[in-house]
């Protein structure tokens, strides 16, 4: 018998801690789902402009073992890292025990609106720092099998450590038009310095 299909949004973080120290922040999430033989794992893309508030409204879907994850043996692990170029770092993660997100059995479930949550982030340094929001609910639809890295169109809590409610999401500010542009002026000055070479 196939279980129920986990459908996440990763909406967005705030106030995490900054590794850069100097520069803004490029953060990025991965998030797994641990526990059943086969690992599974997506990645969101990075954030190039909210620096300690990231906003990703990244979408994944998790086949989910019922039977593991009402036993406490499946564990959802959201990784949050700032890409760099001499490495990423590591700014914290958020860790849920998948029973806590189930509907439970007396027919009290989420139905079919997304539910959305809101869990400290736990730095390496284990201390709790900035909050990380997302929202779920478990469908009957399957997952279709892909990569590793599912990309699609993106600290350890306990129970007591988490709030419920609406949260507003701010979408990702659209990317700068400015990068065609000033590919097109890198063309026009390569065709400048052709002509003086001449």
């Amino acid at each position: 018998m196939k279980g129920p299909t986990l459908e996440l949004n990763i909406n967005s973080a705030s106030d995490l801690e900054n590794v850069n120290y100097i520069t803004k922040m490029n953060v990025y999430a991965v998030i797994t789902l641990l526990g059943d033989k086969k690992i599974q794992k997506a990645k969101t893309g990075v954030d190039h402009y909210g620096g300690s508030s990231p906003n990703w409204n990244h979408a994944v879907k998790f086949s989910v073992n019922e039977r593991l994850a009402r036993e406490g043996r499946l564990t959802l692990v959201v990784g949050l890292f700032s890409s760099r170029l001499l490495g990423n770092k590591d700014i914290g993660e958020v860790e849920v025990p998948l029973r806590y997100l189930l509907p439970s059995t007396n027919g009290n479930g989420n139905g079919h609106e997304m539910k959305f949550v809101t869990y400290q982030v736990r730095t390496p340094s284990e201390k709790m720092k900035g909050s990380l929001t997302f929202s779920y609910r478990f469908s009957d639809t399957p997952v279709i099998s892909g990569p590793a890295y599912q990309q699609v169109p993106a600290s350890w809590a306990s129970p007591s450590q988490h709030g419920y409610g609406p949260h507003c999401y701010m979408p990702q500010p659209p990317q700068p038009q400015n990068e065609e542009i000033r590919l097109q002026k890198a063309g026009l000055v390569v065709s400048a310095l052709s002509l003086f070479r001449e």
